[in-house]
């Protein structure tokens, strides 16, 4: 059993315990009993009941997520249950020859319209909610919830496979903590890491169910969480051996009651460790530091503060991101290659090849000669602020903020947002605020000369396409604000154009360009 804390450091690490408890297999076969237990036995080591919660668009469960065979409802079933492997899809426009087609109800869509289309376009295997008429070479398969038919797969892919999950959640932070983490851990393993935001059940089985596993993959799994409950489903169905915890905002309030209850939803992922496992927490997040008390796992802190287990003076990468949180991810990412045993030239070496993702606080050329900070992929206030210091300290003879309306703060909405622009104010020299959050901060703005409002993103971006910016090669401008404000489409207004905005910014779809 490892320790409850280790102590490592760049020269030398903690001697007890080894790799090899830190990496123990989840799989059904030959792990050990920390890394194997089935979901069922590590609810009732926390003494958890489970809550009636929604699990997904147009579906209400009252009971866990199942891990045993998906039910049937008397409907022609060819046959009862389909095989593995196979390649599943969700999306018609988007499925090949061979695929499984999975009708999932949306709130806006029911795919059981588009299985006729799936069936045209060459799927072999239906997974359905209801019947179907389909010609007799077409398996299906009906079940009371495809999206939990598919999240049983994956559970099961990944347990039989027995790779080790690297699992990673917070406030803030995690998509680019995922990419860091990846980046550090294929300088010695092979890893297959969440896609792009698919940190929901839907999302993480897809990419598990669609990708190429063997037992000595990593899995590097981002998991959000809008509802109570979310996390501990998702630790449920794909066990971790290494939990990490970013940081713990009020973002969510709306959905998770307060900022204590974004606390309790992100600690199940560390409440879900075996004891062969390890925490990695954020050690200069109080809420995420305390986690360590929920645990018997190994505990490694990052951080600034002295008793942090990995510090900046462990770290000597140049590294390829901008802003405060920089750093903090570096040692995030250091903490978790020492929990897989790894030497410091190799997570080094990761550390310096790690590439932000679209809409994450990326430096692009802008139109003009200018420069774009792109941070549109979403928003919270303390990402919002540590952005507009970014923004600060890159030289240019006049910095622009643009900002997008931040969603699900709960009742303090509007003092958060004036907060975030009474920083700008100070930071820029021009600010434009998008949205009627935005709007109603604004309203308690005591000198708005140097502030512009627009009710949408769409507006920002026709006044930017329209020149009202005058940008040239001394213009840095930052845009930012959360994914419902799609401020993307005024950063695409900045790009230059000889930038690809597909390859550059978020959301670049059909799907994602359809919505109004």
């Amino acid at each position: 059993m490892w320790a409850r804390r280790a102590t490592v450091s760049m020269a030398a690490r903690a001697a007890s315990g080894g790799a090899g408890a830190v990496l123990a297999s989840n799989g059904a076969a030959g792990a050990s009993a920390g890394a194997s237990a089935s979901p069922q036995a590590t609810r009732a080591r926390r003494g958890r009941t489970r809550r009636s919660r929604r699990i997904g668009a147009g579906e209400r469960q009252t009971s866990s997520l199942r891990l045993g065979p998906a039910p049937s409802r008397g409907m022609r079933v060819r046959p009862a249950r389909l095989s593995l492997p196979m390649s599943y899809s969700t999306d018609t426009r988007t499925l090949q020859p061979g695929d499984t087609y999975v009708a999932i109800r949306g709130e806006t869509h029911d795919g059981h319209a588009f299985v006729a289309d799936a069936v045209a376009k060459g799927a072999t295997a239906l997974i359905v909610e209801e019947a179907v008429d389909v010609p007799e070479a077409v398996q299906v398969e009906v079940v009371e919830s495809s999206i939990q038919a598919l999240v049983e797969r994956a559970s099961a892919r990944v347990r039989e496979v027995g790779c080790p999950v690297v699992a990673i959640t917070g406030s803030v932070g995690k998509t680019t903590a995922r990419a860091a983490v990846v980046s550090v851990l294929q300088q010695a393993r092979t890893v297959k890491g969440s896609e792009g935001n698919k940190n929901t059940p839907l999302g993480l089985s897809l990419t598990l169910l669609n990708a190429d596993l063997t037992p000595e993959t990593v899995l590097v799994l981002e998991m959000g969480a809008r509802l109570p409950g979310d996390i501990e489903e998702l630790c449920d169905a794909f066990p971790p051996t290494v939990g990490v915890v970013t940081t713990v905002r009020p973002v969510h309030v709306e959905t998770l009651g307060s900022i204590d209850g974004v606390e309790r939803e992100k600690s199940e992922i560390v409440r879900a460790l075996p004891e062969a496992g390890t925490a990695v927490l954020n050690g200069d997040d109080p809420r995420v530091r305390r986690m360590a008390e929920v645990t018997d796992a190994r505990v490694l802190l990052y951080g600034t503060t002295p008793d942090c287990d990995v510090r900046p003076d462990h770290v000597t990468a140049t590294l390829p991101m901008l802003g405060d949180h920089a750093m903090s991810t570096a040692l995030l990412a250091t903490a978790v290659g020492r929990a897989f045993d790894m030497d410091d030239a190799a997570i080094t070496r990761g550390l310096e090849a790690i590439r932000t993702e679209a809409g994450r606080l990326r430096r692009l050329a802008g139109v003009g000669g200018s420069t774009l900070i792109d941070d549109t992929y979403n928003a919270s206030p303390d990402a919002a602020l540590s952005a507009l210091g970014v923004l600060a300290s890159l030289p240019g003879a006049r910095r622009t903020a643009i900002l997008g309306d931040m969603l699900e703060l709960g009742p303090s909405e509007v003092d958060q947002h004036h907060r975030v622009l009474a920083e700008a104010l100070q930071v820029a020299d021009r600010v434009w605020a998008v949205g009627s959050i935005m709007h109603d901060a604004a309203m308690r703005v005591s000198d708005a000369t140097r502030l512009r409002l627009f009710a949408t993103s769409r507006d920002a971006a026709e006044a930017v396409r329209a020149g009202d910016l005058g940008l040239g090669p001394d213009d840095v401008v930052l845009v930012k604000g959360s994914q419902g404000a799609r401020m993307e489409r005024v950063s695409e207004g900045v790009l230059h154009p000889d930038l690809d905005p597909a390859a550059e910014l978020p959301r670049q779809s059909p799907q994602w360009k359809a919505i109004p």
